[in-house]
């Protein structure tokens, strides 16, 4: 990998796109909150409220899209290289991940333009399959194909785990040096 599979370099991705997510939750918390107000008050207008929480939505639609469209862009400039099994794990499960986010966010952004009494909204197994479901297999797949386990640096790959900086090494490698120390 390298420059040459990204527009971007790795550390504007996490700027870019957690600074997004932490701006669309706080938009749909500002408008949650405010619709939320609006309803507990007599004759109280809650579309003031939701069309923010939407908007965060949206812009949280947008902006997963934009991702989206950068990682295939990523695959397509890495479709030839060859990798060894554990990165090709790490980006199926990544790509898989990615897919039921998008198909999370479309969701949640048709749910709440119907509005509060909407089909979507008050048929709550459309939730359960698209939103609840949608996020545990999004997080789940990374519980199977664990990047932490997927990437342990091997000495036959030529990863000499002695060689090191200092705080590089595993919590085990950490005990046993202890352990050395203590006799």
């Amino acid at each position: 990998m390298g420059p040459h599979t990204s527009p971007i370099s790795s550390k504007t991705y996490l700027w870019i796109f957690c600074t997004c997510d932490v701006v669309s939750l706080v938009i749909q918390a500002v408008g949650g909150g405010l619709a939320s107000e609006a309803d507990s008050t007599p004759n109280g207008n809650t579309k003031p409220g939701t069309d923010i929480m939407v908007a965060g939505i949206l812009f949280q639609l947008a902006s997963i899209c934009v991702f989206t469209v950068l990682f295939v862009n990523f695959l397509r400039c890495v479709r030839h290289d060859v990798f060894p099994l554990n990165l090709k794990l790490i980006v199926a499960a990544s790509t898989f991940s990615v897919i039921m986010i998008l198909i999370r966010s479309v969701y949640r952004s048709i749910e709440l333009l119907q509005g509060w009494s909407g089909y979507l909204i008050t048929h709550e197994r459309y939730f359960d399959v698209l939103d609840g479901a949608m996020m545990i297999m999004a997080v789940g797949i990374f519980n199977i194909l664990h990047p932490g386990w997927l990437l342990q640096p091997k000495k036959s790959e030529g990863w000499d785990t002695e060689t090191l900086p200092a705080g590089d090494a595993s919590p085990s490698e950490e005990s046993h040096e202890l352990k050395e120390m203590e006799k």
